[in-house]
């Protein structure tokens, strides 16, 4: 029996030694998530404007237009749960926090990340944030991706020096350029059906009620410190306005006015129908590029200094 256990300790210890060796070289590739996990934990303190939410606002929004203060911590296909995570992770630090923009996207309240076809980015915020995670393969950068993908990013990486970071120095996502624009028309149809739920299913009432809990915990914390909460709908193309279920997005925006109408500290900005938004200023069709962020950004710049800063004086 003991020989036995030698022999297989032999036979697994270099596998075991592989793994371990993988694991610690695809978490030295550089990306978004450690990248900001490290601008929060050393910049924190000098924040003033924290802009959360997911892909729409990652690309759609660049600090640059709006504050010196002011940062990007979006992340791809984010959850409420998790933004709110991240914020919680460094709200004792946020010592010169006045504004935080959250993006409500068309399926932010009936959104959850871990039960999305994306669900696999939840491993990033335990592994890079070091937020805790009931899940083990959250823990592992091996057993959250297929193998080839892996041995895929190393090659780039340390052959190729190919990363993953993908944004600029205050967070904004930098990929969706204009001369790759991608189908505004059939791409959009089927974006639009992906992010279309049946609000009335329990499910989805259940993850809703979830996702207001979350909301009120950003309005509760904010009025507290005297910190303004806004939400920001994104704008989207006409294409993908047309394929949307209109009951979830009247629900979306009636569900944001009534919040904001319950809570001084809270304001909206909806640039959902936007017209001042042409097919120049989309990557894809529920995506803004380069040129769609700047326009967008200095928009919402000049209505927050309109909601926020003439109200105060």
């Amino acid at each position: 029996m003991k020989k036995l256990i030698i022999k297989t300790l032999l036979l697994v210890s270099p596998i075991l030694l592989l793994g371990v060796s993988m694991e610690h070289q695809l978490r030295q590739i550089p990306n978004d998530y450690s990248y900001k996990k490290n601008y929060l934990d050393n910049h924190s303190g000098e924040i003033q404007i924290l802009i959360l939410g997911a892909s729409s606002v990652y690309f759609g929004i660049n600090p640059v237009y709006i504050s010196d203060n002011a940062f990007n911590a979006c992340h791809v296909s984010e959850s409420l749960e998790w933004s709110y995570k991240i914020f919680k992770k460094y709200q004792n630090k946020l010592n010169s926090l006045d504004i935080i923009i959250l993006q409500i996207a068309y399926p932010t309240l009936w959104f959850k990340l871990e039960t999305d076809i994306e669900s696999w980015r939840t491993k990033n915020y335990t592994v890079y944030y070091g937020i805790n995670s009931n899940s083990l393969k959250n823990n592992f950068e091996l057993l959250s991706n297929p193998l080839l993908v892996n041995i895929e990013r190393l090659m780039k990486y340390y052959f190729e020096k190919k990363n993953d970071l993908a944004c600029n120095s205050l967070g904004w996502g930098t990929g969706y350029k204009s001369e790759w624009a991608t189908d505004l028309h059939e791409a959009a149809k089927k974006t639009a059906l992906r992010h279309t739920v049946d609000i009335f299913s329990e499910e989805n009432i259940i993850q809703f009620n979830e996702n207001m809990k979350v909301l009120n915990l950003f309005s509760e914390f904010c009025k507290q410190q005297n910190i303004s909460l806004v939400f920001l709908t994104p704008p989207v193309y006409l294409t993908y306005r047309e394929n949307i279920d209109y009951d979830q997005s009247n629900e979306m925006v009636k569900t944001i006015n009534n919040f904001v109408k319950e809570h001084s500290n809270c304001y909206y900005l909806n640039f959902f129908d936007n017209n001042v938004f042409v097919a120049k200023d989309f990557f894809d069709a529920d995506h803004l590029n380069e040129l769609g962020a700047e326009k967008l950004s200095l928009m919402v710049s000049r209505q927050i200094m309109d909601l926020i800063y003439r109200k105060i004086e």
